[in-house]
């Protein structure tokens, strides 16, 4: 091996100064061997990736070298022979020299997958160097390979460059397809309920109303009637005005119109419009005005803090089944304090941090326990905030929720109004028996109202599971009014029940879905008739004539 190293350096002594073409000194044709011998090794130098040194073991001298270590390190061959590896660059420190040869000459094997290697005009070269120990007659020589890998290094950088490159595309296309998907899934779910919730109070509404156009209506009926009136048409405004306000807060539109208010009248309004919804569910109800022995007038958006009192109103009747709620104010230096406090099912602390964002809802399912179009509380917190407020909530699990906000005390005045009324006496069921299925407190007393004068006996019940108990124990009901959307197990499910223990009770679907589809979907479901909310009084009884 050494032989022919030492050959090959002799012929490329001067490789570097070979014409294109060798002539001699009269022009003619130099020896055609010479000129193969010389093109042979040229394409060797140009093209050669490997280079190989042959190290004596004890000293570490280079004794001989393969032509191609030139191009790896830029030294010629006479250069090389007798000098120590890391006196050619191929070793950057002393120390690590000295250790990868003990090494070396410990396990008779060393290898270095990635080496950077300084070549002669100070540039760093990539290598891929391997040296190992063989005996040559009897004697250990080292042999040391030495491949240049600059160029699969670069291309394994910009592979990788690439690689991160799509990587971090990847990763911002799934966030932003993940923003976009949840977007479009809170905003569904909001399109999806809004028909509901606008209908829910509406169907109190023109009940209602129709019910108080009846003659001879005791007074106690009377205004318990207008009573629900009145707080059903504020919960179908907030309604109304949280469609209209979002877009105005998206569009950063949002005003404020300050004027002479009474807070205290403004609140006692309130609690005579609410009394009534909060007694049909069986809550104590409470307006306090702390410290407070006079009406209190400030500076401020009546309207606006009506509003945002009405939206947390409705939101603790959501979310309370029994015990109270309670709300007032109180004046603290420079700002009056408002609260509204409930006993419901109180909320965990990481839904604390999202209920007063768009379209958020602590249960979004369809068939959710709660109703509600996700932007009472969102729409809320920007009414304070433009009025110079905070908003804020103090909430445990299982024990209650309360909200509080703040508005600028400027110290330095409002009126009721009524409605008017209806009633038919044509329709005598005396023997039959209904019932009714209905989560909402207010359509179930319409319901009850409507069908009073047609002599039927009613029985109640709040969801769907409760509907398949009060089918099964009382085999007098002869037909069923069952709300779809509804807590625990909803309409569609629970026809699926009852049809199938008694397939030939009639079961009307009552519905504040009202889209295009849902009738044809309803009687699919097995439903045999479907009446959709605000319910028309001649047609429901039109209807349950049909069956009775």
């Amino acid at each position: 091996m050494r032989n022919i190293f030492k050959k090959s350096a002799e012929e490329l002594q001067n490789v570097s100064s070979f014409p294109e073409t060798s002539m001699n000194k009269d022009g003619n044709k130099a020896n055609e061997k010479l000129i193969e011998s010389e093109m042979r090794y040229r394409r060797l130098f140009e093209s050669a990736k490997d280079g190989i040194l042959i190290v004596d073991f004890e000293t570490g001298k280079i004794t001989d070298a393969n032509p191609f270590i030139i191009n790896i390190i830029g030294y010629g061959l006479e250069e090389v022979i007798g000098k120590r590896l890391w006196e050619i660059g191929l070793f950057s420190n002393m120390e690590e020299s000295k250790n990868a040869f003990i090494e070396l000459k410990k396990n008779g094997y060393v290898r270095f997958e990635d080496m950077p290697v300084q070549r002669r005009n100070g540039k760093i070269t990539e290598v891929e160097f391997i040296s190992n120990v063989y005996l040559e007659n009897e004697i250990k020589v080292v042999q040391c390979n030495i491949r240049d890998i600059t160029d699969r290094k670069l291309a394994e950088k910009k592979l990788l460059e690439k690689n991160e490159r799509i990587l971090r595309i990847n990763d911002e296309l799934i966030k932003a397809k993940g923003k976009a998907e949840e977007s479009d899934n809170l905003k569904s779910s909001f399109l999806a309920n809004m028909s509901h919730e606008i209908r829910t109070p509406m169907n109190a509404i023109m009940g209602f109303s129709e019910v108080l156009l009846q003659p001879g209506l005791p007074k106690e009926k009377l205004e318990d009637f207008v009573q629900i009136i009145n707080a059903s048409s504020l919960q179908l405004l907030s309604i109304i005005n949280d469609i209209i306000d979002i877009s105005k807060i998206e569009a950063g539109q949002m005003a404020i119109n300050l004027e002479s208010v009474n807070i205290t009248q403004l609140l006692n309004e309130l609690f005579s419009n609410y009394k009534k919804l909060v007694e049909l569910k069986n809550l104590s109800f409470n307006c306090s005005f702390d410290g407070i022995d006079e009406p209190v007038r400030i500076k401020a958006d009546g309207n606006r803090i009506k509003q945002v009192l009405c939206n947390l109103l409705n939101n603790a009747l959501k979310f309370t089944k029994e015990g109270k709620i309670e709300f007032g104010y109180r004046i603290k230096k420079d700002f009056i304090e408002f609260h509204v406090q409930d006993s419901g099912i109180g909320i965990t602390p990481e839904n604390q941090k999202l209920i007063f964002q768009r379209f958020r809802q602590i249960d979004s399912k369809d068939t959710r326990l709660y109703g509600g179009n996700g932007l009472g509380l969102s729409i809320s917190k920007a009414l304070v905030e433009k009025m110079g407020g905070t908003i804020r909530v103090d909430s445990a699990l299982g024990i209650g929720t309360t909200f509080i906000f703040t508005i600028p005390y400027s110290k330095v005045n409002e009126v009721i109004k009524k409605v008017k009324t209806v009633n038919p006496d044509r329709y005598k069921w005396n023997e039959k028996t209904i019932l009714i299925v209905e989560d909402e407190v207010n359509n179930h007393a319409y319901l009850e109202e409507l069908l009073s004068a047609t002599g039927v006996k009613l029985h109640h019940a709040w969801d769907g599971k409760e509907a398949l108990e009060k089918v099964e124990n009382h085999p007098e009901i002869s037909l069923v009014l069952m709300d779809i959307k509804m807590p625990v197990m909803d309409g569609f499910e629970a026809i699926k029940h009852i049809k199938h223990r008694n397939p030939d009770i009639p079961v009307i679907a009552l519905t504040a879905y009202a889209m295009m589809g849902e009738k044809e979907n309803a009687l699919c479901a097995g439903f045999d008739n479907y009446i959709s909310k605000p319910i028309n009084q001649d047609v429901l009884l039109q209807i349950l004539s049909e069956y009775n």
